[in-house]
């Protein structure tokens, strides 16, 4: 077979492939952004549409989640810079979520302060990532990113 058209039918079928697993991926991108995942416990799901209420929110308790898992704090001055937001947004969300509990702070020398989340919170997000993993799951986008490794592999070969 000529290998002009062997690499076009490569090309091709690595199209359809990666066509696929963006639907896919696009499909649970949806998923996550309606927050179709229903939740019996009032806190958590509490936390879940505060998390989704604005991206800012989302990383905000991603970092503060990623802290406690961690064992570590995040400064607020930190936080600020990560997240990309003014002092007074920070303070809003910091006083926003320590009243509901979903975070923990330390205060330092110099009335520094420092964040992480609380168990709660950190169980919501395991929550999350067990839905989210039994929906890439059975989305089997396992299969397709192998098999788009295999063809680029082959690819190489040419």
């Amino acid at each position: 077979m000529n290998i002009k058209l062997q690499r076009k039918e490569f090309l091709s079928t690595k199209n359809a492939l990666k066509n696929e697993w963006m639907r896919k991926q696009l499909n649970i991108e949806i998923k996550t952004v309606e927050g179709s995942r229903y939740i019996d416990n009032v806190i958590k799901r509490k936390i879940k549409e505060y998390s989704l209420s604005s991206q800012k929110r989302r990383k905000f308790l991603m970092y503060c989640i990623r802290a406690h898992l961690e064992n570590d704090y995040l400064l607020v001055k930190d936080l600020i810079k990560l997240i990309g937001i003014s002092r007074a947004g920070a303070e809003t969300m910091i006083k926003e979520c320590e009243e509901a509990n979903w975070i923990r702070i330390e205060r330092c020398d110099k009335n520094r302060r420092k964040i992480q989340a609380t168990d709660i919170t950190v169980e919501t997000y395991a929550d999350y990532c067990d839905w989210l993993w039994e929906i890439i799951n059975k989305s089997e986008m396992r299969n397709l990113s192998a098999s788009i490794n295999e063809i680029e592999k082959l690819e190489r070969s040419f």
